[in-house]
């Protein structure tokens, strides 16, 4: 299914977007797009160029600064006051109470890091995603007050999430959403835990291995929540959701998504030097399974 979304091709049908070419995106600034553009499917030239980008959207009105692994940036500079572009091929599509920054797709992973600051005075939840070539990735809920700073790292090949807190409490979700082909099942994952201000939540996904990695780097003992979602081929789904994982030393596990019957319980293994990595820890199905 095609439509047009302030000045954005989208093709819903396999986690596809592609941005049309410049001459298109006039309409944003602009009279509104014509018949003729809404109706445009996109030719090959823009398949291949939607392959090579990234796309990081958020839902609210704030200042957001996005560095490359290179130390180039798009967005607010804080220092200067002044929007910046230093990334080659990359854009910003700001409206009144949200902002979509276009980037090259960088298969080898490098994260972004995105710095965000908060412009209302009463508290806001922001939703901050990330969609490339088969993957949705992002934060559901991050709170936010005028002047708050957030920051935040994403894997550019989508297989990655990292975020500091700025407050005590509870972290936002940190969720990945993959789709491997259409002759395998598609997977999305949210996890969300307890951290003090100034400490990290990671989380990495390995798709070859079927393992799903999680860790901060808390003094204390953090415990975790974990949602699984698989749809499988045909169309049907399972669900999977633990809350309060903490049974090991330290705060780092990896879940086994690979061997899950779709039912019951998944394997966790817990990840430092002197883990058993090969002792599985089952943790029992949490979710409303029918």
């Amino acid at each position: 299914m095609l439509r047009l979304s302030s000045g954005l091709l989208v093709v819903t049908a396999g986690l596809w977007l592609a941005n049309l070419p410049t001459a298109t995106m006039a309409p944003l600034t602009c009279a509104g797009p014509t018949p003729e553009v809404q109706l445009q499917a996109p030719n090959t030239t823009q398949r291949a160029a939607a392959a090579k980008a990234v796309q990081i959207s958020l839902n609210v009105d704030a200042e957001v600064l996005i560095e490359d692994s290179d130390g180039k940036r798009i967005g607010f500079d804080f220092n200067r006051r002044k929007f910046v572009n230093e990334i080659p091929n990359a854009r910003a599509i700001t409206q009144e109470n949200s902002a979509t920054y276009v980037l090259p797709f960088d298969k080898s992973g490098r994260p972004y890091k995105v710095t965000i600051v908060g412009k209302s005075a009463a508290k806001v939840d922001v939703d901050l995603s990330m969609t490339g070539p088969g993957f949705v990735v992002g934060f559901r809920s991050v709170p936010l007050t005028s002047g708050q700073v957030q920051t935040m790292s994403i894997a550019a090949n989508g297989l990655g999430l990292s975020l500091t807190a700025n407050q005590d409490g509870p972290t936002s979700q940190l969720f990945l959403t993959e789709q491997s082909g259409r002759d395998k099942p598609s997977y999305r994952f949210e996890v969300s835990s307890l951290l003090a201000a100034g400490k990290t939540i990671t989380v990495n996904l390995d798709i070859d291995k079927t393992r799903l990695y999680f860790k901060t780097d808390g003094a204390k003992k953090d415990s975790f929540s974990v949602k699984t979602r698989r749809t499988n081929p045909g169309g049907t789904r399972n669900l999977y959701a633990h809350q309060d994982i903490s049974f090991g030393r330290l705060n780092s596990y990896a879940m086994d998504f690979g061997g899950w019957d779709g039912k019951s319980e998944m394997c966790f293994y817990e990840m430092c030097d002197v883990c058993d990595l090969k002792r599985c820890t089952k943790l029992g199905n949490e979710a409303d399974v029918k």
